[in-house]
């Protein structure tokens, strides 16, 4: 072990971080528009959470529920955006399958299900008004290590001595299949928390969020042409 570090676990985590910041580097590098789209869509989950902050919920149908929800899917949002970016795939995928459950969730409590029906119950995922639905069941084989196939998003090399996995992230081009998969996830939620917000807040403004939306979805339409990347690892 290196005289630098103290503790292999000191040792592990500092090279952790240097690789990761080149991962994030290639990422950003590999497409010119990615950061506008990682930006403007940041902006809008995060501008999303603020106007909410401060406000009561209390009078609204499973207002508490909705609003612990809602800063939920802001805070895994940029968790997932860090391991995306940094490499970290497969990490970044559970949290991106927790994000389509709490969607799915958003979706049945603004149907008018029954909450006591709810409660300790899986969200259904056919609430999803998305293609995100679709890919709910490949998250889950990533979610659950159900597969060498879906274990390869943690990186591989190939040398002659034989095939190896990567110890620390690095950058694949398999990080803006799950981007997509965030992004889209970060559209849906823009829907609902805008119908939502007009319908219980008087002084909502939907204006600023919507030309955040349009930024996003453009941007996104220059990096993904033709039908959305459907399955990791492809």
């Amino acid at each position: 072990m290196s005289e630098d570090f103290k503790t292999n676990a000191e040792k592990y985590l500092y090279s952790r971080d240097q690789f990761r910041k080149l991962a994030q580097h290639k990422f950003l590098e590999f497409n010119e528009h990615s950061n506008l789209l990682i930006a403007s869509t940041n902006e809008l989950i995060a501008s999303i959470t603020l106007f909410c902050s401060g406000r009561s919920f209390r009078e609204i149908d499973n207002g508490l529920y909705c609003a612990d929800l809602m800063v939920s899917f802001c805070r895994s949002h940029f968790i997932a955006s860090d391991l995306v970016l940094g490499g970290d795939l497969v990490d970044g995928a559970v949290i991106i399958r927790k994000q389509m459950e709490l969607l799915a969730r958003l979706n049945e409590l603004k149907s008018g299900a029954d909450i006591e029906r709810l409660i300790r119950k899986t969200p259904n995922i056919k609430h999803l008004k998305s293609g995100l639905k679709r890919l709910y069941s490949e998250y889950s084989e990533v979610a659950h290590s159900a597969s060498p196939k879906v274990m390869e998003l943690l990186g591989r090399r190939d040398y002659e001595s034989g095939v190896y996995t990567l110890v620390y992230p690095d950058f694949q081009e398999n990080a803006y299949v799950s981007l997509q998969h965030l992004i889209l996830s970060a559209f849906e939620y823009y829907v609902w928390a805008a119908n939502f917000l007009s319908d219980n807040f008087e002084d909502y403004d939907a204006a600023y969020h919507s030309k955040l939306f349009e930024k996003s979805f453009e941007t996104h339409n220059r990096i993904y042409t033709g039908k959305p990347i459907s399955e990791l690892g492809t």
